[in-house]
Order: C-alpha cells, then sequence, then structure tokens
C-alpha cells in the first residue's frame, strides 16, 4: 500500500524521469528510411564482425541488426554448432531471436551412428563408411533440439540439410498418419507451411531417397511448397503424411523400375522443375510426376547437357518429345505452362536463311529451331527465362529491321522489334512470355491482347 501512496507526491524523487524522445537531424542515420538503412548495414555485413560494433549503439539499430542480419540466415557446420545455439536461445525460457530465423543449414547433419558400418547404396553394392566422430554429440539429443526449433521458429521459411551422410536418418515414428481410435487419438497439432526444403548428400554420393529423409518433418508441418531434391535416386514411394506441391530435381536419377502408381509424396504437386540432366532416363521424372493428373506447370533447365550433342542443340531427338509434352492430349492434357530457363536458342534463327527460295514440293524440315518453336508454343502458358551471360540474335532489314545486325543484344530489342523478331517462327496465339535471367520482362503477348 505504501508504494501507492508514494505516487504523486512531488517531494518524491524515488522515480526516475523518463528519457525524452530524441530528435535527430533529417540527414542522420536514424532518419533514413528502413531500406536505405538495410543497405548501410548490408555493406558493413560482407566481413561478419562490422555489424557488432552498431549493433551495441543503440536498440533500434540492434533490433534490425539482429532480425535482417545476425539471425535471418544461419548455418550449422557442426552439432556442437547448433548445441551451442540451442543452449542459449532455446534452453529454459526461449529468445525472441528465435523468430527472426527464416533460412536455417545443417552442413553434415548429425547421424544416429559414428561407428564404421556397411552401407547399401541402391540396394545393388556396400560400402564402408568412416563417419566423422570429431564435434558430433547424441543423436536423440539432436533430433529431440531439432524439434524444439521447429516448434518455436515461427517465421521459418527455408530448411536446408547439405553433406548428408548415406546413413542419415530421422525416426520413422514421425511419419504415419494419426491412429484412427477414438481412445487413442490424440488432439491435432496446429501445423504449418515450409516454403522450402532442401536436401543433398555428401559430395560424390547419390543416395536413394527414402522417408526417413522427410519424416520428422511430418511432425510440425502439413505442407512444404517446395521440395528441392539434389543428387537422389528415385526408385520407390515414399509414403509420408506431407503434401508438398512443387518438386525441384537436380541431377536426381531415375530408376529403370515402372512405378504405375503415383507415389504418396508426389499425389499434390503441381509444378516441377528439372535440372542438370545428363540422360534422357532423367526426363521419365516428368511421367512419375504427373500420374497424379495434377501437375500444370513444368520447368526445363535448356542448360542441362542432356540436350547438347557436340555442343549443338539436338532438335532431331528432343523434337518430337517437346511435341507430345506440349500437345495437351493424354497425360499431358493437365500441362498448362512450360518454363525454358536459360534459354540461348535464338541464335539458331537465320532470318537470312529464311529469304531463300525453297520450292514447293520439298516438305520443310523439322530437326529446326522454328519447329521447336512451333512445338513448344502449343502450351497455353509458355515463359522463356534468358541465360545469365547475353544473347545475341541477328537482325535482318528484310525482316523490317531498320538496321541489319549479327550480335544485337536481345535485351535493346524494342516490342515492336520482337514481334518483328518472331514473325517468322509462326508461334501459335497462346500466352508467351520473354524475361530476363534477372525476371524482368522483356516481351509479352496474350492472346486476349
Amino acid at each position: 500500500m505504501k508504494k501507492y501512496q508514494l505516487i504523486g507526491r512531488k517531494s518524491n524523487n524515488r522515480f526516475p524521469k523518463r528519457k525524452e524522445a530524441v530528435t535527430y537531424p533529417v540527414t542522420h542515420l536514424h532518419s533514413l528510411p528502413l531500406e536505405i538503412q538495410l543497405r548501410i548495414f548490408g555493406s558493413l555485413h560482407n566481413d561478419g564482425q562490422s555489424l557488432l560494433p552498431m549493433a551495441r549503439t543503440c536498440s533500434h539499430f540492434y533490433q534490425i541488426i539482429c532480425k535482417y542480419f545476425l539471425y535471418r540466415q544461419v548455418q550449422f557446420h557442426t552439432s556442437t554448432e547448433f548445441f551451442k545455439f540451442a543452449h542459449q536461445h532455446l534452453t529454459g525460457e526461449v529468445s525472441n531471436k528465435i523468430n527472426y530465423l527464416e533460412n536455417v543449414m545443417f552442413i553434415n547433419p548429425q547421424i544416429k551412428k559414428s561407428s564404421s558400418q556397411s552401407i547399401n547404396i541402391g540396394g545393388s553394392y556396400a560400402v564402408e563408411s568412416n563417419s566423422r566422430t570429431v564435434d558430433t554429440l547424441s543423436y536423440t539429443g539432436f533430433i529431440s533440439t531439432l524439434g524444439t526449433l521447429f516448434s518455436h521458429a515461427y517465421g521459418l521459411k527455408c530448411m536446408q540439410f547439405t553433406e548428408i551422410a548415406p546413413e542419415f536418418a530421422f525416426p520413422l515414428e514421425y511419419k504415419q498418419k494419426t491412429s484412427t481410435s477414438l481412445f487413442k487419438r490424440k488432439a491435432p497439432k496446429r501445423k504449418r507451411s515450409l516454403d522450402r526444403l532442401v536436401l543433398r548428400p555428401q559430395s560424390g554420393w547419390s543416395i536413394p531417397l527414402k522417408d526417413i529423409h522427410l519424416s520428422l518433418f511430418c511432425e510440425y508441418f502439413d505442407t512444404i511448397r517446395e521440395l528441392h531434391l539434389i543428387d537422389f535416386i528415385i526408385d520407390q514411394p515414399i509414403n509420408v503424411d506431407i503434401k508438398v506441391q512443387k518438386v525441384t530435381f537436380q541431377s536426381c536419377s531415375y530408376s529403370i523400375k515402372k512405378i504405375k502408381a503415383p507415389s504418396p509424396l508426389f499425389k499434390d504437386v503441381s509444378s516441377l522443375e528439372l535440372q542438370g540432366l545428363t540422360s534422357s532416363m532423367q526426363l521419365s521424372l516428368i511421367d512419375l510426376v504427373k500420374l497424379n493428373n495434377k501437375l500444370n506447370t513444368l520447368i526445363l533447365d535448356l542448360k542441362s547437357t542432356v540436350f547438347y550433342t557436340n555442343g549443338e542443340f539436338n532438335f532431331t531427338k528432343f523434337n518430337p518429345f517437346f511435341r507430345l509434352l506440349c500437345s495437351g492430349e493424354g497425360n499431358y492434357a493437365n500441362l498448362r505452362t512450360l518454363v525454358l530457363k536459360n534459354f540461348d536458342l535464338f541464335n539458331y534463327l537465320k532470318h537470312d536463311n529464311l529469304h531463300e527460295d525453297i520450292d514447293s514440293w520439298i516438305e520443310p524440315p523439322t530437326n529446326n529451331f522454328e519447329t521447336f518453336m512451333k512445338y513448344v508454343s502449343f502450351v497455353p502458358n509458355l515463359i522463356i527465362l534468358l541465360k545469365k551471360t547475353p544473347v545475341r540474335v541477328n537482325t535482318c532489314k528484310k525482316c523490317g529491321f531498320k538496321k541489319q545486325q549479327s550480335d544485337k543484344l536481345v535485351e535493346t530489342l524494342t516490342p515492336q522489334e520482337w514481334e518483328i523478331f518472331l514473325k517468322p517462327l509462326e508461334l501459335q496465339e497462346n500466352n508467351l512470355k520473354i524475361q530476363s535471367h534477372d525476371l524482368v520482362d522483356l516481351y509479352t503477348i496474350s492472346e486476349y491482347s
């Protein structure tokens, strides 16, 4: 009661006066917009240490630097690093810094056994694995701490597990659906969506994808918007209770075994991206995903070596493939969008050759760029992403260009010049968008325009 009586007494000076708000000049760092402050702090973030003294100057800078730089992306190279982080931020009262986490990467994550053991790869051969014993702690503790991180990091958007050992595994008890018994059924937990999950084995390895690589995520997430798999072997159905919207296969191998039923992991996939293709068999991954009859977007990396023979695009081999792919018939009837990344084929369009006299009774060839573009334009939505290095094209006065050039940059073409340039291709009247490598629109045409 006495502390309330002290309030209001003029002679009482026990309570410190509130600090008045400081007014900074317009040109002061404090007064600059957040976007400019982020650019300034970003220039200091390169060496990793310059931001720490800046964070100690005031609470405002401290919050900005913690949220956008120090805790936004975190990498754990060893289990010891992860346990130290967890001890500071997850033990006892959870630190508010956990809410800043958006991208977390585990390099060579903890495995269950660290002694030498025999590993079967693809069910075909066995090797001896001497796993790392330094900087490793309890596997049970790693899984438990990782679950605590998932439970409290509500701002988490991307998880990356790289340099995964062949014997790496999550507990399988997390993968199955909840029991249907009325007495054993637990109250459903509130689950969340993870924007992106990246899995990559150790360098030089290609390991089969199994339930144990995804089981733990089923406990805390019900949806993965993009699952990015690198150097995995897809040879068996994956039975996990999680929804995947997009799958990216990078340098993944596909087993010769014919999978007649769709894999439960891919039953909800509507977007598929293929990168680093080295063999035609890897293109069969399209057949694996399209079995769910929901695939409507396909993204192909045209930089993949499978499309080239002696450095030249093999139109003879792959024009029939793109004709079937974009036909809109059979199992490809639901395919609405085709994205061609790292596109560098415009140099195959020779305007001078288009003006040569050709006998009408000779059947035109189909193993060329013009036929390729004709086939891919049958898809309702065609998006072309140019490669990062400069793409140069030929222009011809006979076609309508004001100046004839042999190395004009594609980025410098005006909308009118794009129409002249693409006119000889006789594309279908569907939606076409041509973008630079950084997703800047260079040319867009719609069937409704």
